[in-house]
């Protein structure tokens, strides 16, 4: 046993061992697992994965690299296969589906083992060099660290309009958002399971580990820069994302169109009343013709607009009812949970 023991400490991917396996080289759970959801980034991969191992051969630690992709139109899944022949700590999971960037990492974590998760993006935005920092703090007392940037390298007019529409959002969301977080951040093993209670399909990462309430911090982090390809949230996405989160975490919407039902009630009984005192009292000819067809297309867009709103929620109940595989599995590569 002692002699096992050594052999594996002098091994450069060593795992740890059980102090009390009878068995040799019997692994226990990393200390942290890393987990990168990862779509067309052949060029960035190299350089990341270099850095993460020299980050975390500083903090001398257990650790397990989860890569998590589905649909490529370069090599990066090849790229992938080749770091996990050379270093059985990198590992892949190949979904069949493109389904988001949310549902891979919930892929990710539920396929991991370390007792902390570490959730990034592989395109060197969020800089290996800052887990230290993430870490250091869950280790004083909190199971959910996220990173802040001071400033997102992107344009002056993106980080306006991003931050204007992430405070509507906070306002009309029971969850908030950290203005200038992102996926980067540590979770906790107690938080890790605790996702596991949340099944829908339509999953929020950010709104769920909000939702949970566990102890959390923030700490700032460096911006990085992208090494190679192109963003995969253009505007509409990420509009698209936004209205998910909303419509995933509140019915204020919904409780909107009531109020605004109301209001427009309330002045239609009022004009009600100034037509009717026009009428009778001062005689007043009632010009109808431009009044009903404004009031008849101002109406019939409130009414659409209210109709969409509840077809947004009826959807995504009709997709939860169906209860379909949240995602799908094509390849594992390397020793995954």
């Amino acid at each position: 046993m002692a002699h096992c023991e050594e052999a594996l400490l002098k091994s450069p991917y060593r795992v740890a061992v059980d102090p009390v396996g009878s068995s040799c080289g019997r692994k226990v759970n990393p200390e942290i697992s890393i987990i990168i959801p990862v779509r067309d980034e052949e060029g960035s991969l190299p350089e990341l994965i270099s850095r993460l191992r020299a980050t975390m051969a500083g903090m001398d630690l257990s650790y397990e690299v989860i890569f998590v992709t589905d649909v490529n139109e370069d090599n990066t899944l090849g790229v992938l296969r080749g770091h996990n022949r050379e270093d059985p700590r990198i590992k892949t999971i190949k979904l069949s589906n493109g389904l988001g960037q949310h549902v891979a990492a919930v892929a990710g974590l539920e396929a991991c083992s370390g007792n902390a998760a570490v959730l990034m993006d592989g395109d060197l935005q969020d800089c290996p060099e800052d887990i230290p920092k993430l870490y250091s703090r869950m280790t004083q007392g909190f199971d959910v660290v996220y990173a802040t940037k001071e400033r997102k390298n992107e344009s002056s007019i993106r980080n306006m309009l991003t931050g204007i529409f992430l405070g509507t959002l906070n306002r009309m969301s029971d969850h908030g958002i950290e203005h200038n977080t992102c996926m980067f951040r540590i979770l906790s093993r107690r938080v890790i399971e605790q996702l596991r209670n949340f099944p829908e399909k339509d999953v929020s990462l950010t709104g769920i580990v909000s939702l949970i309430g566990f102890p959390h911090d923030h700490v700032e982090v460096t911006s990085g820069k992208r090494l190679a390809g192109d963003s995969k949230y253009g505007l509409m996405r990420q509009i698209n994302l936004a209205i998910s989160f909303l419509l995933s975490f509140t019915t204020r919407p919904l409780r909107l169109i009531s109020v605004f039902g109301l209001l427009v009630s309330s002045l239609s009984f009022l004009y009600f009343l100034v037509v009717l005192v026009q009428t009778l009292v001062f005689k007043t000819p009632v010009m109808g013709w431009p009044t009903i067809v404004l009031l008849i297309l101002f109406l019939g867009g409130v009414q659409l607009l209210a109709l969409g709103v509840v077809a947004e929620y009826i959807a995504r109940i009709f997709l939860e009812a169906k209860n379909r595989p949240r995602y799908i599995v094509e390849e594992r590569i390397g020793d995954l949970r």
